[in-house]
């Protein structure tokens, strides 16, 4: 007895083999068909917040069906909306630019969504996203603007994601149609407070981002003279059709490529560079210097200008915060993120067409340390009196998604097969020990 147990630790340990590697595989298989990294929401953005009604937008880099869930409640998150084509077409098709509407809401209420991309539903950083509805408010009359996004072949773009923000007003957006064009109601902007945006419907400056997915970005300049309808838009460009002295309608190519974002034109005139950026004529004050560490979660970040240049300012993190300010007439600007900055660094940005009608942009990191790291550190805090010239537009774009706690998980390493060819090779060694050793031993 004692000589057959070599042969059956050899079989068992085959056959165990077999079963993990069997287990090991198709686990890493579902792992990868249910949250592959193609599938995952990128540039996710919240636009047309109204009294009773929110837009989600996301990309993926590969087509798939794109849903949400929402919800008062965000322990009972199951009220499902779809992509608006999908409502059109009567089917749910593959995207990779992805646009969802959210209507019959409450005024005044926090609600709370998830992200369905393909079969996966996805939150931010383990908690639900959220949004809040505005107040309720005697609807303007319209005051439709439009315009037209067009490829490099000068072939329309359909399906693509048209961002505009007026100044001091929340992001609005819609999608492109099979020809390219598209069409918003500029009166439906909202100031931070939620209520109704008072703008001049001559010179009032918007800013213009188009999201194609795959296909590209671009963006545009213009102000509500030059907005019914705007000039045609270009994929992969950067455009202004301000009309300034001696200023040229078009920035050229800005060269951007699929799910990038925001691209500067190419320019004989080059942006300024981020460790030269005090020749410029915006300078960033707070934070002082790139990399400077904060000792606060509300940082009040100021500089100096031109008296009156409009600064469409950014802090990129896990949320994307972004606002239209500018310069007071004694050229200082400031501007404090209308929530909360987690730990870890972040990158401001800021964007503006110089004197010489030149999109420029400024790029400056800073660390946000957490509450056992701040030490001595001072931190530069907003004041009563740093309140910036134009309300706040928060737009979330997480540069991570995670999958809820009751679907989480994470990709399996590669390397399942190979370990079930060692097992495998493992027991057959076993089994071929205990064959000789029965010849030695028999």
């Amino acid at each position: 007895m004692a000589k057959k147990i070599p042969t059956a630790l050899g079989i068992l340990i085959l056959i165990g083999g077999l079963i993990a590697g069997v287990i090991l595989v198709n686990s890493r298989q579902g792992l990868e068909t249910k949250a592959g990294p193609t599938e995952s929401p990128k540039n996710v953005k919240v636009s047309n917040l109204g009294g009773n009604t929110f837009s989600v937008s996301w990309t993926t880099d590969t087509p798939v069906t794109g849903f949400l869930k929402y919800s008062e409640d965000p322990a009972k998150i199951n009220s499902p909306a779809g992509d608006i084509r999908d409502q059109v077409s009567g089917t749910s098709q593959s995207y990779t630019n992805h646009y969802i509407n959210v209507t019959g809401l409450n005024p005044d209420k926090i609600y709370y969504f998830v992200i369905g991309s393909g079969p996966v539903l996805y939150d931010d950083a383990g908690k639900p996203f959220q949004t809040k509805t505005g107040p309720p408010v005697i609807t303007p009359s319209e005051d439709i603007i439009t315009g037209k996004i067009l490829a490099q072949d000068t072939n329309p773009v359909n399906g693509a994601i048209v961002f505009v923000e007026t100044e001091g007003g929340n992001t609005l957006s819609t999608v492109t149609k099979t020809d390219g064009t598209w069409r918003l109601n500029l009166a439906s902007s909202r100031d931070k407070d939620g209520k109704v945006l008072t703008y001049d419907p001559t010179k009032s400056l918007l800013s213009i981002f188009v999201q194609a997915g795959v296909s590209g970005t671009a963006t545009a300049i213009t102000n509500t003279s030059k907005a019914k309808p705007v000039p045609d838009i270009v994929l992969g460009k950067n455009q202004t059709f301000v009309e300034t002295a001696g200023a040229g309608a078009g920035l050229g190519d800005a060269g951007a490529n699929a799910g990038e974002g925001f691209k500067l034109a190419a320019s004989p005139t080059p942006t300024i560079p981020v460790d030269e950026e005090a020749t410029g004529s915006v300078k960033i004050l707070n934070p002082a210097i790139n990399g400077e560490m904060i000792a606060t979660s509300t940082p009040e970040f100021r500089g100096k200008a031109n008296p009156g240049t409009t600064i469409k300012i950014s802090v990129h993190s896990a949320v994307e915060l972004t606002q239209m300010i500018k310069a007071d007439k004694d050229g200082a600007w400031t501007w404090t993120a209308p929530q909360q900055l987690d730990p870890g660094i972040h990158t401001l940005t800021l964007e503006y067409t110089d004197e010489n009608n030149i999109f420029q942009k400024i790029v400056r990191s800073f660390t946000v340390l957490a509450a056992d790291q701040i030490g001595g550190l001072p931190a530069f805090i907003a004041t009563p009196s740093g309140k910036p010239t134009s309300t706040p537009s928060a737009t979330l774009s997480p540069t991570k998604t995670t999958m809820p706690a009751t679907k989480s998980g994470s990709l399996a390493d590669a390397g399942a097969l190979s370990t079930t060819i060692v097992l495998v090779i493992l027991g057959i060694g076993m089994v071929l020990f205990g064959k000789l050793s029965r010849k030695w031993w028999g």
